[in-house]
C-alpha cells in the first residue's frame, strides 16, 4: 500500500501531501495516541526544544506526508517532499517521536539525547490494505475469497538466496519445496497441495509480470517484488488447463521514488554436509585378500572438495516525472562440492514504466540470462553414467587402488566389478557443458477509457536455447569400449498475447462490482537437433565428433497452441460479504478437434466479521471455494500415430534404405485431465493486531488422468495412454504471523505454518486395481519393479520384500549367512508395500529479531511421515549388479559362523527390500543469517554487513546423504524419495554486505 501511495505522490505531490497529511495525523492524533499527556502546572509545556529529522523507507527514497507525533502531545507535523520534518516546540522533557505512515511498521524513536534523527520505516506485512496479485489483476489481501499465500522481498531479503525456489522453502503453507540435489543448477521440485498427476508433470504453473509458463531457476531473485501462490481451484481456475498443480505469481521490483543504487554482494564456501560409512582400504583388503597398493584411497576425499561462490548484483531504480525504472544485473559464479563441477549464471533486467497521458501507459519488461554448467550430473537410475561413475562409485569403487597407476595411467579395472568406473578419473575426463540462454520479456499497454473501464494489452515472449557438448573419455558401462562424445541443441519459443478489459466501479459506498474479461492466446514452437559418434580411434573432445566411426543424428519440431477466453466477476457488499465466480475455456491443439475445449469454473464467498470480541478477536473472515482446473500432460501429437526408424533393407540388390515401423501407440480420444477442488476457510487478526492467524481445509480429487496402462502380452506388450483413474488429495494448512515482540528497543516477528495433506490412489484402470512401475516411471510387468500404484493407497508405495535377517547355521530355507525374506504360503517371497515415499506432515518457523543495529533471522523447517528408499546403501551392502564385493561400513559385522549376524555375508536377492527402507523424516536448520546494519555512512543511504549458514544442522535418522535427496527428477509424481546415487545438498558459510546510494 505505501509504495501505490508513493506513486500517487509522484503524480501529483501536493494534491498527496494533504491527504496523506489527514489521513496520518487521523492515526497519529487517536484519543489513544494522546493518553498520558502531561502539562506544567499553569496548564502550559515546559521548555521546548527543536527536533530536525528525515524519514526513508528501506530502499532509502523519502517518505512523504509522514506523520511525526511528541509521544504523550498533541504536538506532531508530517514530512515535506524530501522527506523531512522539523518539531520546533517539543517539550524538554519529552523523549520519544511516534513515526507513523499507512502501510508501514509504526516506530517509536529516541530523542532524548539527539536534536536531530533518521528514520528508516518497514512495510506492514499485515497491513490490511495490502494489494495481492491473484492473475490478471490485484486485489486487496482483505478482499480474498481464495486460498493465496503471498512472500514477499522482505521475507527472505536477510538471507543470501540466489535462487527464487529457496525464498519459497519454508515461508508459504501447504507448499513443499524439495532440493533434490546438491548440484548448482539442478532441478528442484515444488508440490502446492500434494500430486495430482501418475504421469503428468506435477509442478506448478509459474507466472512472471503476466507472461504465463515462466522457468524460475533463471530469475535473479534480488529482482523479485513478491510472489503470490494460488492454492486452492477457486483461485486458480483463471489459468484453466495449466493451473490444476497450482500457479505461482512473481511480481518483479519497479522504480519509485528518488533514483537509489543498491549494491550486494556475498562469498560463500560449501561442504557436504555429512560422509557414508565406507570400509577403509585396509579393511576392505584385509576381509577380501587384496593387496591395498600405495595406501589406498578414500574417494569421498577425492569426490568432494569444498565449493565456493560469489554473486555480485547492481541495480538502479526511481522515478523521474512520469517514467519509472528498475535496471539490475547479476552475476552468480559457482563451483560445487563435486570434482570438477561448476555453474555461472549472468543476467540482466530493465523493467520501465511510462504514462504516456493520464489515461494512456505502457510498460516493458525485459530479462535475460545465460546459464553455463560443467559436469552437473544430477544422479539416478536413468542413467548409468551417474550411477556408475558418479555417487555409487565413489563409494563402491575398490579403495584398495590408488587413482593412478605406477606409470601414470588412471586404474580403470577393479576387482570390485566391471560395472564402475573410476569416479575421478570420469570426473577429470568428462567434459558436460551445458549452455543455456533466456529471454523473458513483455510489452504491457493499458488505457483507462473512463474512470471505471480499462484495457490492458499484454504482449510476452519466452525464448529457451540450451546447448549440450558432452565427451566421455571415460567409458561408462559394464563393459570397457571407446569413448563416446555427442552434442544437442533445443529451443523453444512461446508466443503470448492476453487481452483484459476490466469494469470497476462502486455504488452508494456500499457495494463494489468489479468485473474482468479475457482473451488470450499462446503459441509454442520446440526445435532439437542432435549428434553424436563413438568409437575414437585416437583420444578426442567434443569439437571431433567427425572422428568417430559410429555417427547418429536427430532433429525434431514440434507446435501447439492454446486459445483462452476467460471472464471473472468480483463483488463485495459493505466490505464485509464478498463473492467471486469465474469461468475459462481453454482451446488446446494437443488434442484431437473433438476433445480440444476444456471449461473450468469456479465460485468462491466469504464474510468478514470485526470486533468479534473486542480487541481479543479484531477481524474474523470465513471463505469457501470451488473450482475445477486441467492438465494438458501430453506431448503434441500424442493421440496420432507415428513412425519411427526400423532396420536398413537392400532394394534390387544395391545401397540398403532406411525402413519405418510404428512408433508409439496412439489414442486420438486423450482429453484433459480434470482437478475438482473444494476449500473452507478462515482468517483471524487477534490479541490487539498481533497475530495473523490463516486455516485452510481442502479436497481435491484428479479425474480423467492421463495414465500410461500396460498392455497384454498377447497384443504385443508395451503400454498406451488413456483417460483413466482418480486420484485425491486432502488436507489441512495452517500459518501464523505475528509481531510476538515490537518495543523501541527489540522487535521479534515470527511466521510459521503447518501442512498435513493425506494422498489416495481412488482407481486405476478398469479390471486392474494396482499398477507396477519401475525407477524411471514406465510400466513394469515384473518384481523388478519398486514402486506400486495400488486402489486405496497413496502414490509412491514402495514394493519388495520384507527383510527377515539371516539364515543361521542348522536352519532350513536358505543358505548360512544368507539374506531371510518372508514367505507366503507357497513358500515364495512375499512381496506387498514396505514404505511410502509421499511426506505427510510439513512445517516451518520463520524468526526475525532486530534489536539496536543487530538483526537476526533463521529458518527452522521439518518433514515427517515418509519413508525413503535407500538404493544408495542398497549397491554398497550387497554383491552383485555393478559391484562384486560390499564396501558399506556395517559389513565390519556381517555374518560369519562365529558371528552369526543378521547382516547377510552374500548379497540379497532383492534389494527391494525393507532392509533398505528407512524413515526420511527430518527436522532442519535451513537457514542462521546476523546482520549489522551501520545506518548511513558517508555517500552510503544504508550499509548492511552479515554472515549467514544454510543447512546448519539436520535432525535424522536417516543413515543416507540426505533425506531430501531425490534421484528422479522434479516432475515425478508416482515416485518420490528414491535415492539412487543421488548427489547431497551442502552446508554452506556466506559472508556478504548490502549497499545503498
Amino acid at each position: 500500500m505505501a509504495r501505490i501511495l508513493k506513486i500517487l505522490n509522484n503524480a501529483k505531490p501536493w494534491y498527496y501531501i494533504g491527504l496523506s497529511a489527514m489521513l496520518n495525523l487521523c492515526i497519529a492524533f487517536h484519543p489513544q495516541a494522546l493518553a498520558g499527556s502531561t502539562l506544567s502546572e499553569k496548564g502550559t509545556y515546559m521548555v521546548a526544544k527543536e527536533v530536525t529529522g528525515n524519514v526513508r523507507d528501506e530502499q532509502g527514497a523519502p517518505l512523504v506526508g509522514v506523520a511525526v507525533l511528541v509521544k504523550g502531545t498533541s504536538i506532531g507535523v508530517v514530512t515535506d517532499m524530501d522527506g523531512n520534518f522539523a518539531i520546533s516546540n517539543v517539550p524538554d522533557d519529552a523523549s520519544t517521536l511516534i513515526v507513523s505512515f499507512i502501510g508501514m511498521k509504526t516506530q517509536e524513536v529516541d530523542i532524548s539525547n539527539a536534536a536531530k534523527i533518521e528514520v528508516v520505516l518497514e512495510e506492514d506485512i499485515f497491513s490490511i490494505e495490502e494489494q495481492v496479485v491473484i492473475g490478471y489483476g490485484t486485489t486487496k489481501k482483505s478482499d480474498l475469497t481464495g486460498a493465496v499465500s503471498s512472500v514477499s522481498a522482505k521475507d527472505f531479503e536477510k538471507q543470501p538466496v540466489t535462487r527464487v525456489e529457496d525464498a519459497l522453502q519454508g515461508r508459504a503453507a501447504g507448499v513443499q519445496v524439495l532440493k533434490s540435489s546438491g548440484v548448482p543448477g539442478a532441478d528442484v521440485q515444488i508440490r502446492i497441495r500434494g500430486a495430482n498427476s501418475i504421469n503428468g508433470n506435477n509442478q506448478p504453473l509459474v507466472v512472471i509480470d503476466g507472461v504465463i509458463g515462466a522457468d524460475l531457476r533463471s530469475i535473479n531473485t534480488n529482482d523479485v517484488e513478491s510472489m503470490e501462490v494460488l492454492k486452492d481451484a477457486s483461485a486458480t481456475a483463471i489459468y484453466g488447463s495449466r493451473g490444476a498443480n497450482g500457479v505461482i505469481l512473481v511480481t518483479t521490483k519497479r522504480g519509485s521514488g528518488k533514483a537509489n543504487v543498491s549494491l550486494s554482494a556475498f562469498t560463500s564456501i560449501s561442504s557436504v554436509t555429512n560422509r557414508i560409512d565406507v570400509l577403509s582400504p585396509q579393511e576392505f583388503g584385509n576381509m577380501f585378500d587384496l593387496p591395498v597398493i600405495d595406501g589406498g584411497t578414500d574417494y569421498q576425499d577425492e569426490y568432494f572438495q569444498n565449493g565456493y561462490a560469489n554473486n555480485v548484483q547492481l541495480s538502479v531504480s526511481g522515478k523521474s516525472d512520469n517514467v519509472g525504472y528498475f535496471i539490475s544485473g547479476n552475476v552468480l559464479d559457482q563451483s560445487g562440492i563435486a570434482l570438477n563441477s561448476d555453474y555461472k549464471r549472468y543476467s540482466l533486467r530493465a523493467n520501465i514504466d511510462s504514462d504516456i497521458t493520464d489515461k494512456l501507459s505502457v510498460q516493458l519488461n525485459m530479462y535475460g540470462s545465460s546459464e553455463k554448467t560443467l559436469n552437473l550430473v544430477s544422479g539416478g537410475s536413468s542413467s548409468s553414467s551417474d550411477t556408475r561413475a558418479g555417487i555409487i562409485a565413489v563409494l563402491g569403487w575398490d579403495p584398495t587402488l590408488p587413482i593412478m597407476d605406477e606409470n601414470g595411467n588412471y586404474n580403470l579395472l577393479s576387482s570390485n566389478g566391471s560395472g564402475l568406473i573410476n569416479p575421478v578419473a570420469e570426473r577429470l575426463e568428462s567434459e558436460l557443458n551445458a549452455t543455456t540462454g533466456i529471454i523473458n520479456s513483455n510489452f504491457n499497454v493499458s488505457y483507462d477509457f473512463t474512470d471505471h473501464l480499462k484495457l490492458t494489452v499484454i504482449g510476452g515472449l519466452i525464448h529457451r536455447n540450451v546447448l549440450n557438448e558432452s565427451y566421455r573419455g571415460i567409458p561408462a558401462g559394464t563393459v570397457l569400449s571407446d569413448p563416446v562424445g555427442s552434442g544437442a541443441t533445443s529451443q523453444s519459443t512461446t508466443l503470448q498475447n492476453s487481452n483484459i478489459l476490466t469494469w470497476d466501479r462502486s455504488f452508494n459506498d456500499l457495494h463494489h462490482l468489479k468485473v474482468t474479461g479475457l482473451f488470450e492466446i499462446q503459441q509454442f514452437v520446440n526445435k532439437g537437433f542432435s549428434a553424436g559418434s563413438g568409437q575414437y580411434t585416437i583420444p578426442a573432445n567434443f569439437y571431433s565428433l567427425n572422428l568417430g566411426t559410429t555417427p547418429s543424428v536427430n532433429a525434431s519440431l514440434s507446435k501447439s497452441k492454446i486459445v483462452s477466453y476467460m471472464g471473472r466477476g468480483e463483488y463485495n457488499f459493505d466490505r464485509k460479504l464478498f463473492l467471486t465466480a469465474t469461468l475459462r475455456t481453454d482451446i488446446s491443439s494437443r488434442f484431437r478437434p473433438e476433445n480440444q475445449v476444456g471449461v473450468f469454473p469456479s465460485a468462491s464467498a466469504a464474510y468478514q466479521f470485526e470486533n468479534v470480541m473486542g480487541d481479543v478477536i479484531e477481524t474474523l473472515k470465513l471463505r469457501a471455494g470451488y473450482g475445477e482446473t486441467g492438465n494438458q500432460a501430453i506431448t503434441p501429437y500424442s493421440t496420432y500415430n507415428t513412425l519411427q526408424t526400423g532396420q536398413d533393407y537392400p532394394i534390387n540388390g544395391t545401397t540398403e534404405a532406411r525402413g519405418l515401423i510404428l512408433g508409439d501407440i496412439a489414442n486420438p480420444d486423450l482429453t484433459w485431465e480434470t482437478t475438482k477442488q473444494t476449500n473452507i476457510g478462515a482468517d483471524l487478526t487477534f490479541l490487539y493486531g498481533k497475530f495473523n492467524l490463516s486455516i485452510n481445509k481442502y479436497w481435491k480429487n484428479t479425474v480423467d488422468l492421463l495414465l500410461n496402462v500396460p498392455l497384454p502380452y498377447f497384443v504385443g506388450g508395451g503400454a498406451v495412454t488413456r483417460n483413466v483413474g482418480e486420484v485425491s488429495n486432502s488436507g489441512w494448512e495452517m500459518s501464523l504471523q505475528t509481531h510476538l515482540i515490537n518495543n523501541n528497543s527489540f522487535q521479534w516477528d515470527v511466521n510459521a505454518n503447518y501442512s498435513y495433506n493425506q494422498n489416495e490412489v481412488k482407481s486405476l484402470t478398469e479390471g486392474q486395481n494396482e499398477i507396477l512401475i519401475s525407477p524411471v516411471g514406465g510400466v513394469a510387468n515384473s518384481t523388478g519393479a519398486y514402486v506400486l500404484l495400488k486402489e486405496g493407497m497413496p502414490m509412491g508405495q514402495f514394493y519388495g520384500a520384507t527383510f527377515m535377517g539371516t539364515y543361521k547355521t542348522g536352519e532350513t530355507g536358505g543358505t548360512p549367512g544368507s539374506a531371510k525374506y518372508l514367505t507366503d504360503s507357497d513358500g515364495d517371497v512375499a512381496l506387498d508395500v514396505i514404505g511410502n515415499g509421499t511426506p505427510e506432515h510439513t512445517w516451518a518457523i520463520n524468526n526475525t529479531m532486530t534489536w539496536g543495529n543487530f538483526d537476526l533471522n533463521f529458518l527452522i523447517r521439518g518433514v515427517h511421515g515418509f519413508d525413503v528408499m535407500n538404493f544408495t546403501r542398497a549397491k554398497i551392502s550387497m554383491a552383485g549388479g555393478v559391484q562384486s564385493l560390499p564396501t558399506y561400513g556395517e559389513y565390519r559385522n556381517h555374518w560369519t559362523p562365529e558371528n552369526q549376524t543378521e547382516i547377510p555375508a552374500s548379497g540379497d536377492l532383492f534389494i527391494n527390500s525393507t532392509r533398505f527402507v528407512e524413515k526420511g523424516d527430518f527436522v532442519r536448520l535451513s537457514n542462521l543469517a546476523l546482520g549489522y546494519n551501520l545506518g548511513d555512512k558517508g555517500p552510503f543511504s544504508s550499509f548492511r554487513v552479515y554472515a549467514s549458514a544454510q543447512n546448519l544442522f539436520t535432525l535424522t535418522s536417516y543413515t543416507g546423504f540426505d533425506p531430501e535427496a531425490s534421484s528422479l527428477g522434479a516432475g515425478n509424481g508416482a515416485a518420490s524419495s528414491i535415492d539412487y546415487g543421488a548427489n547431497p545438498n551442502s552446508r554452506t558459510y556466506t559472508f556478504g554486505v548490502n549497499i545503498g546510494f
